[in-house]
C-alpha cells in the first residue's frame, strides 16, 4: 500500500463495498455500501476509530439498497456520487476527493448507467460497474448506453496496464485484476466497436430481483434534514 488503507468490506460477497482510510488523519471514505451492511461498517470504524468523512456511490444502484445516506445520517459525512437529487453533492468528471492526505480523481463513465463514475488513485482504480473482471456492466437497465460505455471503457484502457482494477461487482469470488490483464483475457473488450454495441444491446431476459424497490430507494429525493454541514466537506 501507498500510504493509505484499502478493504473491501463485505467478505468477497457479490456486491462490493470499499474502505480508504488516511492512516495520518484517521479520515476515512466509503464506496459503494449496502443499506443491509451499515452496522457492520460502523463496527469497522469504530474498532480503529476512523472518522468517516465521506460515502460515495459511483452509479444509481438497481440490484440493492445504498447505505450512503444512512452512514451520512449516522456519522455527519457527506454522501456523494450518484444520483443527482438524492445525494448532498453530486460529484462530476475531474473532481478530486481529499481524504486526509489521500486522494482520488473522478472519471465520469456513462454507460452502465447515464451517472456512473469511476475513482482512480495513484495505482488502482474503482471501476464501479462499468469495467467488470472479465466482464463489462450490462447497458439494458435505466439510462444505460452501449455506445457512451463503449468510451468509458476505452478511456479505462488508457491507464497503465499494471493499474489495480477493483469492480463494484464480481460474482466469481475474485478480488482484483489489473488493466493489463483485462486489456488481455476480458472478452468484451476484446470485441471490435460494432461487435461491442451489437452485444451490448441484445435483449436481456433477467433483470435485477430488486430492481424497481433498489430504484425506488436510490433515488428517492433530498430531505432538508439530510442537507450536509458545510465544514465537513472534503474537496
Amino acid at each position: 500500500m501507498k500510504g493509505f488503507i484499502f478493504e473491501e468490506l463485505n467478505g468477497g460477497a457479490s456486491c462490493r463495498t470499499y474502505l480508504i482510510v488516511s492512516p495520518r488523519t484517521r479520515q476515512a471514505l466509503i464506496v459503494d455500501p449496502v443499506l443491509e451492511l451499515v452496522p457492520g461498517y460502523m463496527q469497522r470504524l469504530a474498532k480503529d476509530q476512523l472518522r468517516l468523512v465521506m460515502v460515495v456511490d459511483t452509479h444509481t444502484h438497481a440490484d440493492h439498497l445504498s447505505g450512503g445516506r444512512e452512514l451520512a445520517r449516522m456519522t455527519g459525512a457527506v454522501h456523494a456520487g450518484a444520483p443527482e437529487g438524492s445525494v448532498q453533492r453530486t460529484l462530476r468528471d475531474g473532481d478530486v476527493l481529499m481524504v486526509g492526505d489521500v486522494h482520488l480523481t473522478v472519471w465520469g463513465s456513462p454507460g452502465h448507467t447515464a451517472d456512473a463514475m469511476a475513482l482512480v488513485m495513484e495505482d488502482r482504480v474503482l471501476t464501479g460497474d462499468t469495467l467488470l473482471i472479465g466482464a463489462t456492466g450490462r447497458t439494458d437497465l435505466p439510462t444505460g448506453d452501449a455506445e457512451a460505455e463503449y468510451l468509458s471503457l476505452q478511456r479505462l484502457l488508457s491507464l497503465p496496464g499494471d493499474t489495480l482494477v477493483f469492480p463494484a461487482h464480481d460474482y466469481g469470488g475474485r478480488t482484483f485484476s489489473t488493466i493489463g490483464h483485462e486489456r488481455l483475457t476480458n472478452p468484451r473488450l476484446r470485441l471490435d466497436h460494432e461487435a461491442f454495441i451489437r452485444l451490448m444491446t441484445s435483449p436481456r431476459a433477467e433483470k435485477p430481483a430488486r430492481l424497481e424497490e433498489a430504484l425506488a430507494y436510490n433515488t428517492r429525493p433530498l430531505q432538508a434534514r439530510d442537507e450536509p454541514v458545510e465544514q465537513m466537506a472534503v474537496f
